[in-house]
């Protein structure tokens, strides 16, 4: 997390990852973070890696 605003850094490496889009649920597989919906326009911070337990969450 950075400290000025609390984000989560976008991950780096070249393995594609599922990204769940917290809006309409449409999932995109790519190696960086999407910076916006394809389907809802949602912007970046409306995603997560699917499947991963989100900060507060039980695994």
């Amino acid at each position: 997390m950075t400290t000025k605003t609390g984000a989560l850094k976008t991950p780096i490496g070249d393995d594609a990852k599922d990204w769940q889009c917290l809006t309409c649920q449409i999932v995109v597989r790519s190696a960086t973070l999407p910076f916006k919906c394809p389907r809802c326009g949602a912007s970046r911070v409306k995603f997560i890696i699917s499947g991963e337990a989100g900060e507060g969450e039980a695994e």
